[in-house]
């Protein structure tokens, strides 16, 4: 029996977003797409005429509402073309877009190097006299920190317009990694002849048959190594081109351009990479143990997805999925739980894979209507987790909404990361104590273990690998996938310890992360997992405001900066402290996990 994916059209509607939230049709989004391009064709003729506060004012008012409509246009088509990539209308409507977003950021490139000429003394004077600008307070402000980082008005036109032909290669990945790349077919647990994809990849790499999730992995593998070369190039035009704007921008790093576009400092990278690297017995220890009771003498890259508990114990659908999610939310309160349901009865959610589809999962938001979610949902508990990561940023995206003008909307990543990952954290706890069978409690936990594997550990390797090769390409060596090849395969030796033996290519591991095309995006994962896991104890612990602290976290938005924003919720990110205290949690795992393990045989599931 051969197992074949749906196309996009036999997925049933209400496992599918509800495009006409945005617009009716694709006719419809093109209609409106002309209409801004003309709003932002009257928009630039204020070039050169922001000369008295109220000009200002009118200039800034304007380009928010561009803003808001292309935001609106562009999701629609992103999603129109996620839904299915192979779809070439739905690739050519976003191309549109895309081209109609690059032109209008060219036409309004003037608006901040106008801006950053005026002298601080007549800006401060006409925020003091405008009261229009009082709204924009906190832009204006940050956008005077990166004065010297923003090129004069001719200079930043000419490099907006060069913008799309930059994002080349991120476009050229997903399209390679998500359209093209072809995994066979293996044989499952009872033999029969099944299509691997992203989607259902760890059903098979997770499999108590060693057999099968060792062709499993093997065959995930193998395209990436047939293609390494053109993943390491496609890479390496990506960073040349970020090292590229960094220097045209006048930052000393690709490095310090992305972090401090946000405010953070270079050190928070350092000191988590630093606090990592000083507890890896930690991760160390976890694979000894999954050893040791796997009975494996040789222990595989692709045994450690094997669940110690044997079978997998809490399979869930899609609808088990979102009950669960709401009950473990409730601890949150009235308003919260209301928007996620909003979210599930409204179709705001993508949920089955399908030819062509998107691989992993994401949110992304539209002010002017909602959040959506991609999913590629399977019947495990994994699935689950992704669900309430994903609607952890759909509801700190539905709360600034709620509480903030657009401009401020959209948190920062830095920010986001922390909303997804609370909701994991609530999600164990809430599953622990509702779930009192030694065996479910096991697999719970090492779901929670493989968390901060995956997020803590996983991240900061990437985010090491990352940095390196930015600093290696700055220093202008070409990043081939030899050179890619050696640099993982002493991270992995490192992060993975004596217990873990390696096996197959090591292209897979660089080249399957589509994050790396996202700037210095990996490390964020890392620290927000440990600030997410400190937020998620002291709500868990009904402390004193904890909740209400939360919740005006998620309000925020991206309204003061990452810093000031985490301090008000009781996280100071200028020191270790909050990643010492994540790594005494996972510690604390461990050892709740080597205590059950005394109770559960789990021997005889494992073959």
């Amino acid at each position: 029996m051969t197992t074949q994916l749906p196309l996009r059209s036999e997925v049933p509607a209400e496992l599918t977003w509800d495009l006409t939230l945005l617009y009716a049709d694709d006719e419809a989004m093109q209609k409106a797409l002309k209409a801004t391009a003309k709003k932002a064709q009257h928009l630039a003729t204020f070039k050169g005429q922001i000369t008295t506060a109220k000009q200002l004012a009118t200039v800034l008012i304007l380009a928010k509402e561009i803003d808001e409509e292309l935001e609106k246009e562009y999701v629609y088509a992103f999603l129109r073309r996620d839904s299915d990539t192979t779809d070439a209308t739905a690739t050519a409507l976003f191309g549109q877009a895309a081209q109609v977003a690059t032109q209008i950021e060219t036409q309004l490139a003037f608006i901040d190097p106008e801006i950053l000429a005026l002298s601080d003394e007549q800006l401060a004077d006409w925020q003091a006299n405008e009261p229009a600008l009082a709204e924009f307070e906190f832009q204006l402000t940050s956008l005077q920190k990166q004065k010297a980082h923003v090129l004069a008005g001719e200079q930043e036109r000419l490099l907006s317009r060069l913008n799309h032909a930059l994002d080349g290669a991120s476009e050229i990945y997903n399209t390679l990694n998500d359209a093209d790349l072809d995994f066979g077919k293996i044989r499952d647990e009872n033999g029969n002849l099944v299509q691997l994809t992203h989607g259902n990849r760890s059903q098979y790499t997770e499999s108590t048959n060693r057999k099968v999730r060792k062709e499993a992995a093997l065959a995930y593998q193998k395209p990436y190594h047939q293609l390494r070369h053109t993943f390491a190039a496609t890479l390496n035009s990506f960073i040349d081109s970020e090292n590229a704007l960094a220097e045209l921008r006048n930052y000393p790093s690709a490095r310090a351009a992305a972090l401090g576009r946000n405010q953070i400092d270079e050190t928070v990278y350092d000191n988590l990479i630093k606090t990592v690297n000083a507890h890896l017995d930690l991760a160390h220890r976890w694979y000894a143990l999954k050893k040791k009771y796997l009975k494996l003498d040789h222990f595989y890259q692709y045994d450690i997805p094997t669940p110690l508990a044997g079978t997998d114990i809490l399979k869930t659908s899609y609808e088990d999925g979102k009950k669960m999610v709401l009950k473990a939310m409730q601890v949150l309160g009235d308003e919260y739980v209301t928007g996620l349901k909003e979210e599930f009865a409204n179709r705001w959610v993508d949920v089955a894979e399908n030819k062509g589809k998107r691989s992993g999962g994401y949110q992304i938001s539209v002010y002017q209507a909602n959040p959506f979610i991609l999913l590629n949902w399977t019947d495990k508990l994994y699935s689950t987790f992704v669900l309430a990561h994903e609607s952890g940023h759909a509801m700190h995206s539905w709360f600034s909404q709620h509480h903030q003008p657009s401009e401020y909307a959209d948190a920062p990543i830095f920010l986001a990361e922390v909303a997804s990952t609370f909701n994991e954290n609530i999600l164990t706890d809430w599953l622990l104590k509702n779930y009192d069978d030694p065996k479910v409690q096991l697999y719970v936990l090492e779901q929670s273990i493989d968390g901060f594997i995956g997020t803590i550990y996983r991240q900061t390797q990437f985010a090491e690998f990352e940095h390196q090769a930015y600093m290696t390409q700055q220093a202008g060596q070409t990043l081939t996938a030899d050179y890619l090849d050696q640099v993982n395969e002493k991270l992995l030796k490192k992060y993975y310890g004596p217990a873990v033996e390696l096996t197959g290519t090591l292209t897979q591991s660089w080249a399957y992360v589509p994050h790396f095309y996202m700037n210095y995006y990996v490390y964020q994962y890392a620290t927000s997992w440990a600030i997410s896991t400190s937020l998620a104890a002291s709500v868990l612990a009904e402390e004193s405001g904890a909740k209400e602290r939360y919740l005006a976290f998620l309000s925020a938005g991206g309204s003061a900066t990452p810093a000031q924003i985490l301090k008000q919720a009781g996280i100071d990110i200028t020191n270790t402290e909050y990643l010492e205290r994540a790594l005494k949690v996972f510690e604390h795992r461990l050892d709740q996990v080597e205590a059950l393990l005394a109770k559960v045989d789990n021997g005889s599931a494992v073959n």
